[in-house]
């Protein structure tokens, strides 16, 4: 997989929720605890979602499908990322109040935070989109699996981050993910253009 890829494709799947939910993960009473288990509950669960998507592609040979020597796969993630730009573009002005799931995380169980990064990871769009994407990628270079680790890697430190930042700063910590947090809801859509722009560009 393309170097180039892994850090647009990591914020990408991290950007949003799951980076806010990391976040609010430090305001409990067991920050290192629940933040661990919420951080293993994203990187399993994109792993195997990364596979099984991968898997499917390699044995429907899906990435060799092509219509009048067009390869159909590539263009479908073309439409699919421009769609989700006119949708991020859309909703730019859109703050809303947190959902009630994520407003219940300060007492949440353990368990409970387990299935929230599970289902954070394998039922949003964005990130049923990348990793099905990176599943393209890997069939099209007739790559293994394990030549996306690097991609795995980089959405494990950017999960880290909450936690860094809490070891840093201390106290002064959830101040400045307050902060981030605030700038993510009003400005996260720029990102999300950016990376997905840059991805059609890799597409290309």
């Amino acid at each position: 997989m393309a170097d180039v890829a892994i850090l647009p494709l990591a914020l990408s799947v991290m950007l949003g929720p799951q980076i806010l939910v990391g976040m609010l993960l430090i305001t409990r009473k067991d920050p290192i605890k629940s933040s661990l288990i919420y951080i293993t509950a994203i990187i399993l669960t994109l792993i195997l979602t990364t596979y099984m998507y991968y898997s499917i592609i390699q044995r429907t040979d899906l990435h060799m499908a092509s219509f009048a020597g067009v390869p159909m796969l590539k263009y479908f993630l073309i439409i699919l990322f421009i769609v989700l730009i006119i949708r991020s573009l859309l909703k730019r002005h859109q703050v809303t109040a947190p959902p009630k799931w994520m407003q219940g995380i300060a007492t949440a169980s353990l368990g409970k935070i387990f299935m929230i990064g599970l289902c954070l990871i394998a039922f949003m769009p964005t990130d049923i989109a990348v990793t099905f994407s990176i599943g393209s990628i890997l069939n099209s270079a007739s790559s293994s699996f394990l030549e996306a680790w690097p991609f795995f890697g980089a959405v494990l430190f950017i999960s880290f981050l909450p936690l860094i930042i809490y070891f840093s700063l201390g106290s002064n910590g959830s101040q400045y993910l307050e902060k981030v947090n605030r700038w993510l809801n009003t400005h996260g859509y720029i990102i999300n253009i950016i990376v997905f722009t840059f991805f059609i560009f890799l597409l290309i």
